[in-house]
């Protein structure tokens, strides 16, 4: 199971690596396979964008990384290593670590941290669950991994599975450049399922995720001889796929084309070639049904916030020329796609969310959601704390932090006695949507003018990030790479 949430992926797609921590840009995936008469096992996969951490005077890093995984409250793996990586003499490179687990049938709960040694900067903290199920006697496939590459293995390594060394794509999003999807999957137990040499059909190709219709003009079906366990390599044309969000599927089918065992994962699609407007049947009780016409747009506009790039698309593109039975199929299966089984409850829940920015956030010329205080709360939900100050100062010698010395080791502490910040509140989340925890948010009132906050810094992933928000905060007083009681308060939470 490649570890991404239908949920971001329908709704922010932004970057190629996520920002999970500050300073620290990372990504990852689980995916489960089975050892035929032995347990199952899990791989954990993690990639550590090499340009975004810290090295020393050798150019060399200190990354700390702990895996621990549990069932209910029972520790089953704990590993704790160090990942060392070469100053990289250009961007794109990355450190990856692949840890491989047995485990038994069950549901998992896994606690990542990651921790550069070489700044002060708090650890990426993500707690996570994943299931294995894999029954003794029927046909089951594993999980579906995309990757980005493999050769034929020349010796074993940690990248090694069955005789070919294999680099995961994490990412969650398909670049329009790219024109092949490889894959990698296995497949269990046919000869239980169906005898001891003899055929079966496996068909890989793609659906929509909400709807589960096929996109029939791409599929590969093979003919596959029935075997302990089944190795499936290689890729498929996705040139004439168009932009959208998928599910990769693989199916195991009998003679008869009965099904009996299916597996996804889902993607996004970028792509210069656009899908088909679909013919979209809207229930009679769908919530779109009881929208006026001159209110819809407005409706639309208030879902930018949490909109992926197609749907910003058509807000700022398309919007204007379409007709009320296209925004009303666009509103409707917006929703449709966050949940399928109740669209109406999930545009009631966001309609309450949207009236309590506006009613709190709106200034003279932007309404509540069109403000980053706004987007922010439709984005992550209510703060679990706020802290709010209006007129802090800061007073006493500051130290430079350790990252400041490494980047700089000839300037010196400074005494920036009795500074005051602008007007700022720092956002505090115990456990985001996305699975990170203790992530912050700072706002800023821009000229004192505390009608309307800005966001400055973040230490959560794909939000704005600067190492130096607290120089601008103090309008420049306070030293670059100083710690000063606005910078405290964002690291302890409080």
């Amino acid at each position: 199971m490649k570890k991404i949430y239908l949920f971001i992926l329908l709704l922010a797609l932004s970057t190629p690596f996520t920002s999970l921590s500050q300073g620290v840009n990372a990504i990852y995936s689980f995916s489960s396979y089975l050892i035929p008469e032995k347990n199952p096992y899990v791989e954990v996969n993690l990639s550590i964008d090499a340009t975004s951490i810290e090295y020393n005077g050798d150019n060399k890093s200190h990354i700390e990384y702990l895996l621990v995984i549990k069932k209910g409250k029972e520790i089953i793996h704990a590993d704790k290593r160090e990942l060392k990586a070469d100053k990289p003499s250009e961007s794109g490179s990355s450190i990856l670590d692949i840890q491989r687990v047995s485990l038994g049938n069950g549901k998992y709960y896994a606690e990542i941290k990651i921790k550069d040694n070489l700044t002060k900067n708090p650890p990426l903290i993500i707690v996570d669950s994943f299931n294995i199920n894999y029954p003794k006697d029927e046909i089951c496939i594993s999980d579906i991994q995309i990757i980005d590459s493999y050769t034929k293995s020349k010796e074993d390594n940690i990248r090694s599975k069955n005789g070919y060394d294999i680099i995961p794509y994490l990412f969650d999003a398909v670049d329009k450049n790219k024109n092949q999807l490889l894959y990698y999957a296995e497949i269990y137990n046919s000869e239980k399922q169906f005898g001891t040499d003899n055929y079966y059909i496996v068909n890989i190709g793609f659906e929509n995720p909400v709807t589960k219709k096929k996109f029939e003009k791409i599929q590969r079906i093979k003919r596959e001889k029935t075997s302990k366990v089944s190795i499936l390599l290689g890729g498929i044309n996705i040139e004439e796929l168009p932009e959208g969000v998928y599910n990769l599927i693989i199916e195991a089918r009998d003679a008869k084309n009965l099904l009996y065992a299916y597996k996804t994962i889902p993607f996004v699609r970028y792509s210069d070639l656009k899908a088909p407007k679909e013919d979209i049947e809207i229930p009679k009780e769908a919530f779109v049904n009881s929208i006026e016409e001159k209110d819809i747009n407005e409706y639309i506009f208030c879902l930018y916030p949490i909109a992926n790039e197609m749907h910003k698309r058509f807000i700022q593109s398309e919007l204007k020329s379409a007709t009320t039975e296209e925004k009303k199929i666009f509103l409707y299966n917006f929703f449709r796609q966050i949940n399928p089984s109740n669209p109406n409850g999930e545009w009631a829940y966001y309609m309450e969310n949207v009236k309590y920015v506006n009613d709190r956030y709106s200034t003279s010329i932007k309404k509540g959601y069109d403000t980053e205080m706004g987007r922010v709360y439709l984005v992550y939900g209510k703060p679990d704390k706020i802290i709010d100050e209006k007129f802090k100062s800061t007073g006493g010698i500051k130290q430079r932090t350790m990252s400041d010395n490494l980047a700089n080791p000839d300037a010196e502490n400074q005494s920036p006695d009795g500074i005051s910040y602008m007007p700022y509140q720092i956002w505090r989340y115990n456990k985001t949507p996305y699975g990170e925890v203790n992530k912050s948010f700072v706002f800023y009132a821009k000229q004192n003018n505390l009608m309307e906050y800005f966001l400055l810094h973040s230490d959560a992933k794909g939000e704005p990030f600067d190492r130096f928000w607290e120089n601008t905060l103090s309008r420049g007083l306070l030293p670059e790479g100083v710690e000063g009681e606005a910078g405290i308060q964002f690291r302890k939470g409080y």
